[in-house]
């Protein structure tokens, strides 16, 4: 599946999302991702203490707000947009389990996250199949403490407190909805291999281990204080955030611990030790392999980000290599495009600091379309097949569905020319192999409903080798 996820279209801001919910569609997206922010639905955020007779269960109590969810998860079913639902805390500070730190994020209430997550679902039953527990729970900025560090030796503690959330949640889901997909993890990509600090991220690997209770041999242990009452959770599937930073999407990230996209078997191996150990349970059917959804991946670019950015040629060029990668790992079921829109520069300081904000979009903050925007409906990924004078040819034709699809070539200065007509699956890709004898340059174009509304792949030269 393709995904959209942005924020601030699915925010507050009235009129926004009424206008990008149906380009989405146009371009192709087939779920869009939205939170029930439990902080902002919840009342009384900064109180120690709930409200009284406050029942989170209940999701027609008069103290929730629900006002903005109903509003984007109706905008989204209008436009035929399946909402990618992420019930996430951090919650109000009567929701952690030791609000006198003055910190939300610290070991929040699984009771009361439970409960909350039963209100959710209740509430959009029949309008949301599948739900994410949490977001990036190997982070600080949504999780506290990440560590346990004592005598400079520090071990992870965010998977045994996420476990207890997830498995709390993920029960209260599937008792309000039988046919619910329940998806764990929306993991970071990156974290800190040799921790120092309690707030330090996870590496998603160290923290998957640590999540199903394996050993780095992917043997189960359950010796450690997280693992002595331990219940395996189940699970829909895993959701991860795949970041390769500035990297093309074909380089392995040097850190074993950590998975960008063309790191798919680091996850798959170390999903498959812990089923195999009894750590981690596939809801849908107990032993089948459990599959990955990238809900959030995307590229900084520069402009504006002349810190962290890539080009705007490379971001169109990566992504649609990154989708093609993607096609290739059967077990990743989506592919979540984040952003639409570039959000505002924030200058928070000097270097880095000074473009904080996702400036990964397809969109500046302006509007005006990047190179990524057209070739985003038609990834198309081309090269040569070593030693067989062929040019492997891949694309897909957003949205799904069987199309035609014709393959133009170019040599030197010459028009282009057709030279072969393929039929897409029924999720619009296609595959196919063409002799390449010299370089040449290879586009598609398809007519949708009308011949005279063609639209283009970019082209890519390929040289035989």
């Amino acid at each position: 599946m393709v995904g959209i996820s942005d924020p601030v279209a699915t925010g507050p801001t009235t009129g926004l999302l009424e206008a990008l919910a149906p380009r989405w569609r146009a371009a192709g997206v087939d779920w869009a991702s939205v939170t029930a922010d439990w902080r902002e639905i919840a009342p009384e955020k900064d109180s120690k203490a709930p409200p009284a007779g406050f029942d989170g269960a209940d999701p027609s109590s008069l103290l929730y707000n629900w006002t903005n969810l109903d509003r984007v998860i109706r905008l989204l079913r209008e436009n035929k947009l399946a909402p990618l639902l992420t019930v996430t805390g951090p919650g109000p500070l009567w929701t952690s389990t030791d609000p006198e730190r003055g910190s939300a994020r610290y070991r929040p209430d699984p009771a009361m996250f439970a409960a909350f997550a039963k209100a959710v679902s209740l509430r959009y039953r029949t309008q949301v199949a599948r739900y994410i527990v949490w977001y990036e729970p190997n982070d600080a900025a949504n999780l506290r403490p990440q560590f346990y560090c004592a005598k400079g030796a520090c071990s992870p503690r965010s998977p045994e407190i996420y476990r207890a959330l997830f498995s709390g949640a993920a029960a209260s889901i599937r008792a309000a909805d039988g046919g619910a997909e329940v998806f764990a993890g929306a993991l970071a990509a990156r974290g800190r291999s040799a921790p120092e600090d309690s707030d330090d991220p996870v590496t998603p690997v160290a923290w998957l281990r640590a999540f199903g209770c394996v050993d780095g041999d992917g043997l189960a242990d359950r010796s450690s204080p997280s693992c002595d009452q331990f219940e395996a959770p189940e699970v829909n599937g895993i959701a991860y955030h795949p970041d390769q930073r500035a990297a093309a999407p074909s380089r392995h990230l040097r850190n074993t611990a950590e998975a960008g996209i063309n790191d798919t078997s680091r996850l798959t191996r170390v999903l498959d030790a812990i089923q195999l150990s009894g750590g981690i349970i596939n809801a849908a059917q107990a032993g089948a392999p459990i599959d990955l959804y990238y809900s959030e991946w995307g590229y900084q670019t520069n402009p504006p980000d002349v810190f962290s950015g890539i080009s705007l040629s490379n971001q169109s060029r990566w992504l649609q290599e990154g989708a093609k990668i993607v096609y290739g790992q059967p077990r990743v079921k989506l592919l979540g495009q984040y952003l639409w829109r570039d959000q505002p520069v924030i200058d928070l300081g000097q270097g880095v600091d000074a473009y904080s904000g996702g400036q990964s979009g397809l969109y500046g903050f302006d509007g005006v379309a990047k190179p990524a925007a057209s070739a985003f409906p038609n990834p198309f990924w081309a090269t040569s097949l070593v030693g067989s004078r062929e040019a492997s040819l891949w694309g897909q034709v957003r949205p799904g569905g069987v199309h035609t699809v014709a393959i133009e070539r170019r040599i030197g200065s010459n028009r282009y020319r057709q030279v072969a007509q393929v039929e897409t699956d029924a999720q619009g890709y296609f595959r196919v192999r063409l002799p390449l004898a010299t370089t040449a340059r290879f586009r598609y174009w398809w007519a949708g409903s009308s011949a005279k509304a063609r639209r283009y792949s970019d082209s890519i030269l390929v040289r035989p080798r």
